[in-house]
């Protein structure tokens, strides 16, 4: 088949599921994970035959596609904070927004003189983990998460990344305390209520891990309230804690922190203007 012939095949099997831009982005991305054609090379080689294995390779490619399985669990790849992270389902996607919460440590502590003990709750892929590890080197980071096939893909990426982290295989529910005083404690944690699976899109729905997604039903601040008991338990004096949120939940939870030791409390939005960062200071 011509190159022509496929990316014609591949837009008109894409097209009621994904916007135009979108179905170009993968077309590219594939082309050049798989072959490292760069989009000069769609354009000049129109008629360029593709042999079996860039057929083959292509064509599963698509098929999932249209399963709505993400690009990312494909290809196993990921970017965060301008690295490349390997991503499978037993993890989250990294977000855009996640970003956001990551620059923001990073602002409050790049003039930081001493160590800092950073602990993060539930963290997956370890985009976040390592890249405050990368960019701030007087941070000493520990990372827990309750799912073994997480942490596996945590430590490939710190590898991947030559960080040093240490990876605690830990439940946030059992957790009532920590080894030692903290400066800073940072978490993505899950958040959905179970209810809101009706306005989820299939892509995150049907292929995300459901254990990273989700709170238990009915208890949309489950997991923030675990947090942040143990962050009135375990941070120094002037310690941070650090959370991504759901904006549906911004005024039960604001709520909820104020009845403990905590002050400074602060929300941020995200790029699309939600609510979707919190940091509070220890008392």
């Amino acid at each position: 088949m011509l190159l022509n012939e496929f990316r014609y095949k591949f837009n008109s099997s894409l097209k009621n599921q994904y916007p135009k831009s979108e179905i170009t982005s993968f077309y590219s991305r594939l082309t050049h994970f798989y072959f490292q054609w760069p989009p000069t090379f769609l354009i000049m080689n129109p008629d360029y035959r593709l042999n079996y294995e860039e057929l083959q390779q292509l064509t599963i490619a698509l098929n999932e596609l249209k399963k709505f399985r993400p690009i990312q669990y494909i290809l196993n790849e990921s970017y965060f904070f301008g690295r490349t992270f390997y991503v499978d389902e037993h993890v989250l996607i990294p977000r855009q927004e996640t970003e956001e919460l990551v620059k923001w440590v990073l602002s409050d502590y790049k003039d930081v003189e001493h160590h800092c003990h950073v602990l993060e709750l539930g963290t997956g892929s370890g985009c976040i983990a390592i890249s405050l590890a990368k960019e701030q080197r007087k941070f000493k980071i520990e990372a827990l998460d309750v799912s073994k096939a997480a942490l596996q893909v945590a430590q490939k990426n710190a590898f991947l990344h030559n960080s040093e982290i240490d990876f605690v295989h830990q439940d946030i529910c059992r957790l009532e305390n920590w080894h030692k005083p903290l400066d800073l404690i940072i978490s993505n944690p899950p958040y959905i209520e179970p209810n809101e699976k009706k306005e989820m899109l299939p892509n995150v729905l049907d292929h995300e891990p459901h254990l990273a997604l989700f709170t238990p039903n009915g208890e949309p601040l489950y997991f923030y309230k675990k947090i942040i008991f143990l962050a009135n338990a375990c941070l120094k004096a002037n310690g941070c804690f650090y959370l991504e949120i759901n904006p549906k939940y911004i005024k039960d939870l604001l709520a909820f922190i104020k009845t403990g030791t905590f002050k400074d409390i602060e929300v941020r939005n995200d790029i699309f203007g939600k609510n979707r960062m919190l940091k509070a200071v220890k008392s």
